[in-house]
């Protein structure tokens, strides 16, 4: 009796553990926290078009803050990505040294790709050459350098600028990425199939019939709670980010406003 109530105990105490530890908080990582050059695995998760990207080593972002090696960060749609998909094949995965922002959207983190290097597995580096003896060793033993990153410097030190993802930051990712940097575009925004979209428009006036899906970030969180609140077609103006990935466009949202027309035609 006493053997079977000790039993029922642990199993108690156990499912509690793993419950708690079940429920405990995700590590989050603010939104605009740019990675730069970090080796890892990029790979399709089974049976579905997501991607994910396990970084080798912990990426130390703050002091506090650490994503551990081997954690999967799941990757947002866009043209940067399209083009590692297309090299990683039929293998469904690919080696990259990868430079990234990192969007919050509720209670995730996921990875808007910025650039990329291709890299093979069992890279090493070259054996040193023998030094000569002598003197002559002295003059020819280069001199170290810093490491340079795969982003040009004069751009990669502006988005690196700021922490939070400003218009300015969209730009400078922008001119790396080819995308294109929409500013202060007038339409709807509203959801559709499980989708949230921003429909551009001028006025009662569609001027074209292109729709924009938009990516999981914080400004589509807040945008989210503001739609919910007030419930119809609702004009904002709208900035951030435009890509595309296989044949569809999507926005990453920096800003969106709603705008009052108060009967008239102007904003």
């Amino acid at each position: 009796m006493m053997k079977s109530a000790c039993l029922i105990i642990l199993l108690i105490a156990a499912s509690v553990f793993g419950a708690a530890k079940k429920d405990a908080p995700a590590l989050i990582v603010e939104e605009g926290a740019f990675i730069d050059g970090v080796e890892g695995l990029l790979k399709k998760e089974p049976k579905t078009d997501l991607w994910q990207f396990v970084p080798d080593e912990p990426i130390e972002i703050t002091d506090k803050i650490t994503v551990p090696a081997g954690t999967p960060l799941k990757m947002l749609p866009c043209s940067v990505l399209e083009q590692m998909t297309t090299l990683a094949g039929e293998e469904n995965q690919l080696r990259v040294e990868l430079s990234a922002l990192f969007t919050q959207y509720k209670h995730g983190n996921h990875l808007f790709s910025v650039f990329f290097l291709p890299i093979k597995d069992g890279d090493t580096q070259p054996e040193p050459t023998p030094e000569p003896d002598g003197d002559k060793a002295e003059n020819t033993e280069p001199e170290p350098q810093e490491p340079e990153s795969i982003i040009p410097t004069e751009i990669l030190k502006q988005i690196k600028a700021n922490k939070a993802p400003d218009l300015k930051k969209f730009q400078q990712i922008a001119e790396v990425t080819g995308d294109i940097h929409l500013i202060g575009r007038a339409g709807f925004l509203s959801k559709t199939n499980g989708r949230y979209i921003f429909s551009p428009d001028a006025f009662g006036r569609n001027i074209d019939d292109k729709q924009f899906l938009l990516l999981s970030n914080s400004m589509l969180a807040t945008a989210e709670k503001e739609i919910a609140s007030e419930p119809g077609r609702e004009r904002y103006n709208v900035s951030g980010l435009v890509t595309e990935y296989k044949g569809k466009t999507y926005m990453l949202l920096r800003r969106a406003s709603r705008t009052y027309t108060h009967g008239n035609f102007t904003p």
